[in-house]
């Protein structure tokens, strides 16, 4: 735990736990992932964070007992725990209302903590994809006809994107927090820029939202799962951090995957353990 008087406060994150009752595929052991949960939550309760992030996919399917299982080791931990929606979340028997219910989340995008002058901000981007009932709405057919014309990797059916809807409420929310000289985290599921992930697993509007963090100074990080490799990278032309956590299922047995993030008025400083990096973040918008 870091000891310092200039931490403002500390968050707890993980990725990509996808719990399941199935059999491991390459490194990710499934049925593992809950001890791996367990031990971040007991990491996070011991270091006394002011709140858990979970980047999403917290199973592989939303059978009910594995949503049980893995909510009862989030239900131990003593700060708030805040649920990123995941596509995997959403593949299964149980429907999205029940889901988001099970996960506590009222609404999938917007403001999800606040604290000092730090503003959290959720991205939806599984809202519109191949498991969502408005894949075929007009609203966003230009960018999938776009993508199949460039041959985009990201045309992935475990990718997806927000809504044209959801997108002004965003913008919105940017310039009000521009405006109150809040510092933005942007909390997403789904990677944003090429660099930072695996190009096949970016969300289907990756520009678009790239072009609003840049239009928007008070963006100055973006934390995603969804790639289980992880990755980061700094743009160096505005000084954006996109960090990608690894996958807590992605374990191959031996090694958990969580983070603290400690943060400052002008930095955050990432903890890491297992196959988390330990990293700084100097925050400076350029």
């Amino acid at each position: 735990m870091v000891e310092d008087a200039s931490v403002l406060f500390s968050v707890g994150i993980v990725a990509d736990v996808q719990y399941g009752i199935r059999k491991n595929s390459g490194l990710s052991h499934f049925k593992e992932s809950l001890r791996y949960l367990e031990e971040a939550i007991l990491c996070f309760n011991n270091s006394n964070v002011d709140a858990v992030i979970n980047l999403g996919d917290l199973v592989d399917s939303n059978e009910p007992e594995h949503l049980d299982a893995a909510l009862a080791i989030l239900s131990e931990s003593k700060s708030q725990v805040i649920n990123i929606l995941g596509n995997h979340d959403l593949m299964g028997p149980l429907k999205k209302d029940n889901v988001l219910k099970r996960l506590g989340i009222k609404k999938t995008w917007g403001e999800r903590f606040k604290k000092a002058n730090w503003r959290f901000i959720a991205v939806d981007s599984t809202e519109c994809s191949i498991m969502s009932e408005h894949f075929d709405q007009k609203e966003f057919q230009q960018i999938i006809q776009c993508l199949k014309e460039k041959k985009d990797p990201c045309l992935q059916e475990w990718n997806g994107m927000a809504s044209e809807h959801q997108m002004r409420e965003l913008k919105n929310l940017l310039e009000q927090s521009t405006v109150e000289n809040n510092r933005v985290l942007i909390l997403n599921h789904m990677v944003t820029d090429a660099e930072s992930g695996s190009i096949a697993h970016r969300a289907l509007n990756h520009q678009e939202l790239i072009e609003l963090f840049n239009y928007s100074p008070c963006v100055y990080a973006h934390f995603n799962g969804h790639d289980h490799a992880g990755g980061f990278k700094t743009d160096r032309k505005n000084g954006i951090h996109y960090l990608t956590f690894p996958a807590i299922c992605e374990s191959g047995g031996k090694s958990g995957a969580h983070a603290i993030a400690h943060f400052r008025e002008d930095s955050i400083s990432i903890e890491g353990w297992g196959r988390v990096m330990s990293r700084q973040l100097k925050c400076e918008r350029k």
